[in-house]
């Protein structure tokens, strides 16, 4: 894999500041495209010349549930930004509500925020953007009915598109080759992020490590990505790294080692 083919979400950096030094270092790094977080409160002409300066692009972006109600607005950053897809990384939290709170629904619930959610898609795609969202692990605990979250997520709007984060997906227990193989049609990006070892708790962000270093199939599932679906963006991520810089070097190494069949 080329490092002009890897991608970094900005999430990873959030504690690194100023942003300019990050994205300095991504570009002599050899990256070429960056995907942003939390493009509701993102000052687009400042972000956009710093990505000029640096000679980077952004295709995607996480923006809130909330956030892409206010679409008229969203659209004009996503235009200033020269982003592609608006991705939705959660539902949104309830008022005096913890981060797992935004995935405590029942089937009734995920229906309806799946199709409120999907009654978005149109409205994007008539102005040049697709609709997506993205995984945690919460997704794919299986409820009373015996389905997934994410299957009523999904289900609601066969044009709703969908980033895997293939390791979210493997700490919720779940194959991400299977899930590959049923969104294929979907799945526009991806987040690949690594963890030590299968026998720890895997939603502490002290678990994760460079990609590479820790005990998921990389070339085995990045060549069922790159083969089966569409996707365009390969984001790696760490939730909280120590050294965003020593992440990103030694995450690029084992890519850059992989031949993707």
């Amino acid at each position: 894999m080329k490092t002009n083919q890897i991608s970094v979400q900005l999430y990873s950096t959030r504690k690194f500041l100023p942003y300019d030094q990050v994205l300095n270092f991504f570009s002599e790094s050899g990256i070429k495209n960056i995907e942003l977080f939390d493009i509701d409160n993102i000052d687009e002409n400042e972000m956009s010349n710093l990505l000029a300066k640096n000679n980077l692009s952004a295709l995607s972006a996480h923006v809130s549930f909330s956030g892409i109600k206010n679409f008229n607005s969203l659209f004009k950053k996503l235009k200033t930004l020269g982003i592609r897809h608006a991705i939705v990384p959660a539902p949104d939290l309830p008022p005096g509500g913890i981060w797992e709170d935004n995935f405590n629904k029942d089937e009734k619930e995920w229906i309806k925020f799946g199709n409120e959610l999907s009654s978005f898609v149109d409205i994007f795609e008539d102005n040049g953007f697709t609709l997506g969202y993205h995984n945690h692990s919460f997704e794919f605990s299986k409820l009373p009915s015996g389905k997934l979250p994410i299957e009523y997520m999904m289900e609601q709007n066969e044009k709703l598109k969908f980033e895997i984060d293939i390791g979210w997906t493997i700490a919720g227990k779940a194959d991400p080759l299977d899930w590959i193989t049923k969104y294929s049609d979907k799945i526009i990006a991806c987040h690949l992020k690594d963890f030590f070892s299968k026998d720890k708790n895997l939603l502490v962000h002290s678990e994760q490590c460079s990609i590479g270093e820790g005990f998921i199939d990389w070339k085995n599932i990045l060549s069922k990505i790159s083969n089966e679906t569409k996707c365009e963006v390969f984001a790696i991520e760490h939730d909280d790294p120590k050294d965003y810089k020593d992440y990103t070097l030694k995450s690029i190494d084992y890519l850059n080692s992989i031949d993707l069949e």
